[in-house]
């Protein structure tokens, strides 16, 4: 009797180590896959606040706990610039920055903001989306995409005190700016003086340069610009050139549902943002004329046409000469 009990006693014994071990094995698959993401502009710019409520919510909120993408830190801990190498070296998994803090890592990128294509024509197979992939791809990133892509355009430049009446009286003038100032003034005939958005306000009001281009008119607004400057050419070039983008492995290691899971509701939230930041930027435009007093210049059809098609050629001549082996091609699937 005794020598049943034993062997019931170790029966059971194995199966609750057993039954610890499947236990232990299926708790351990349930456990979340975590990412993280970090961003160029901080937490209170409505740039952020949509890749946040459409794109990376949207996703937790898919995924049923199978995926969770956490905030890391906005510009104040990670600089524009430095957002590519962080997610390039994996210290970071999904980043949000301009593409001319992106070319380092991806060559020629910033042509991208000449596109003519809508989000569903660069999206066809074969097109300019796949070839940008195949870009980011080549620097180790996986490539998200646009985020948003406005109806008449993202730029602005704005003028401390001189109100211009056609392009040509802008020859002469300093304008500053990012990255992406640098064709258009050189094109329009003006220097160019390289500005960081947190100093552009001093500079304006203190007569370091006379305008300031790259900007949007939320940019504008945000940065309390309108204090500092008298007029904005209302013909805006270029489009927004914010990208969304994951280190190339990190993407390569999830299961193919929640790889598709991300570039579907990243499909779906370009539309909504796109549709939100036309919104957004027409209303800021508005408001800085409206309550603030900021005139508007407009050229005459003609020379509207004249100041931005010089914009675009001068970006596409500048990134041909920086990016000769790229440009080409992506000019061609850019161009309607």
């Amino acid at each position: 009797m005794a020598a049943k009990r034993r062997v019931l006693f170790m029966a059971l014994l194995c199966f609750a180590v057993f039954f610890l071990h499947i236990h232990s094995v299926f708790a351990e698959e349930k456990k979340p896959i975590k990412l993280n993401w970090v961003s160029f502009v901080a937490k209170s710019n409505y740039l952020y606040q949509l890749v946040q409520s459409r794109f990376i919510d949207k996703v937790n909120e898919r995924a049923k706990g199978e995926l969770v993408i956490t905030f890391r830190g906005g510009p104040e801990t990670f600089p524009p610039f430095d957002i590519p190498k962080a997610v390039h070296s994996g210290a970071a998994d999904i980043g949000y920055t301009f593409c001319g803090a992106i070319e380092p890592i991806v060559k020629g990128v910033q042509a991208d903001i000449l596109t003519e294509l809508t989000l569903e024509e660069e999206r066809k197979p074969g097109g300019a989306h796949d070839f940008l992939q195949e870009m980011y791809n080549n620097g180790g990133l996986y490539y998200m995409g646009r985020t948003i892509l406005l109806k008449k355009g993202f730029f602005y430049t704005a003028l401390r005190n001189k109100k211009v009446q056609k392009p040509e009286d802008l020859k002469g003038l300093s304008i500053g700016g990012t990255t992406a100032a640098q064709a258009p003034a050189l094109a329009w005939g003006c220097a160019y003086t390289p500005i960081n958005l947190d100093d552009a306000y001093s500079a304006l009001e203190r007569g370091v340069v006379d305008g300031l281009q790259a900007q949007p008119a939320s940019g504008y607004r945000y940065y309390s610009m309108y204090e500092v400057v008298k007029y904005v050419i209302d013909h805006p070039i270029y489009n927004n050139s914010s990208r969304v983008f994951m280190n190339l492995k990190s993407f390569n290691s999830l299961p193919k549902h929640l790889q598709d899971l991300l570039a579907n509701t990243f499909i779906e939230a370009e539309k909504e943002m796109s549709v939100k930041a036309d919104e957004k930027e027409e209303g800021d435009l508005r408001w800085m004329v409206e309550k603030k007093h900021l005139q508007l210049i407009q050229f005459s059809p003609e020379d509207a046409k004249k100041y931005v098609t010089a914009a675009h050629n001068g970006l596409w001549e500048l990134q041909q000469k920086r990016f000769p082996e790229i440009t080409p091609k992506l000019r061609k699937l850019l161009t309607k």
